[in-house]
């Protein structure tokens, strides 16, 4: 190893450390509260697995355009007024510290593994169905290790005027009893909201689009009621928290969300398998995620002509689309054996 890729894996090793509870929060408060959830053992991968630069990927936000995916039936040729819904598979290839220009606030993103893969898949596959269904779609990554600041993840949503966006994460630290979404508006406590904010002194920055907050919380518990269906366990909505999570930024709202100037809503999946923090989800467990997510964007952004009918063409191909994207290819192929989910 020379001494550069040393330095690159030092680097990601000390901000992974440097964090807690995965992707979920470390003291969710929710209508149905849990217990805190334990440490994360967070497993960075070598660099080689990753791009060759330690720089965030600039995205040039594609303007919106009609998918060319062939419809059910029952749903209409999709024109260029079909809403566009943004899917964020979470985190990056690279280690990311960076300052948001607009807020001063950190911009920080690191490696998960196994998690980067799996949110990767499912969020890909959610979009072939969402597409095959009648929908203009766009993803914040071209592939899974690409490295992409939560600035220009949210930049893409903006400046595509998106009807929705879903950030799609999932927690290794935490068992399958743990399934969360957050929104913008956060929950009631003692009957009245909290500010949904990041930052602490002159840093502090609160989320203050009343409309597109209450969109956000809208959608959440949508998507949280598809998600419980399909994933066949409880789905809550919650009030996220970075408080304690150096080097994040103290607060109650991803800055993915807070940059946001569309609906915006973040999921979470616990997907510790017995005692390994480390073992990928199965194929049937993505699946049922990827379909509570596709449904519940259904819903939640419904078609000019209205719902489509069920099982839709996207929710048929999910589990063929998840078998094809844990094989070699498409990008993926130097992905590790122990990465590819069993069947």
């Amino acid at each position: 190893m020379t001494a550069r890729s040393a330095t690159s894996v030092l680097a990601a090793l000390v901000v992974a450390l440097g964090l807690v509870a995965g992707c979920g929060s470390t003291e969710p408060q929710a209508r149905s509260p849990l217990p805190a959830p334990p440490r994360t053992v967070f497993s960075p991968e070598p660099s080689a697995d990753g791009p060759s630069s330690s720089s965030p990927t600039t995205l040039a936000v594609p303007s919106p355009s009609p998918s060319e995916a062939a419809t059910p039936s029952a749903t209409p040729t999709r024109t260029a007024t079909a809403p566009l819904v943004v899917i964020d598979p979470g985190h990056s290839g690279r280690s990311i510290r960076s300052t948001d220009r607009a807020t001063g606030l950190r911009d920080v993103d690191y490696p998960n593994y196994p998690e980067i893969y799996e949110t990767f898949d499912v969020s890909t596959c959610v979009a072939a169905g969402l597409r095959a269904d009648g929908y203009r779609v766009t993803l914040t990554k071209r592939r899974a290790l690409d490295s992409v600041s939560l600035a220009d993840r949210a930049r893409v949503a903006n400046e595509g005027r998106a009807a929705l966006a879903i950030s799609v994460h999932d927690d290794h630290s935490q068992g399958p009893a743990f399934q969360a979404t957050y929104s913008q508006r956060g929950v009631k406590h003692g009957g009245a909201y909290h500010a949904m904010y990041r930052g602490t002194g002159s840093k502090r920055t609160v989320f203050r689009d009343a409309d597109v907050a209450r969109a956000s919380e809208e959608a959440a518990a949508t998507i949280a009621r598809e998600r419980t269906r399909a994933q066949g366990r409880p789905v809550s909505v919650r009030e996220n928290t970075f408080t304690g999570r150096t080097p994040l930024e103290p607060g109650n709202l991803a800055l993915v969300q807070l940059l946001a100037k569309v609906p915006w809503v973040y999921d979470e999946a616990g997907a510790r398998s017995g005692s390994s923090t480390t073992r990928a989800m199965s194929i049937a467990t993505e699946e049922a995620y990827a379909k509570g997510l596709l449904l519940g964007v259904e819903a939640a952004v419904p078609l000019a002509t209205g719902r489509v009918a069920q099982p839709s063409a996207g929710v048929r191909q999910l589990r063929s689309c998840l078998v094809t994207a844990a094989e070699p290819g498409d990008g993926r192929a130097t992905r590790p054996a122990r990465y590819r989910p069993a069947a």
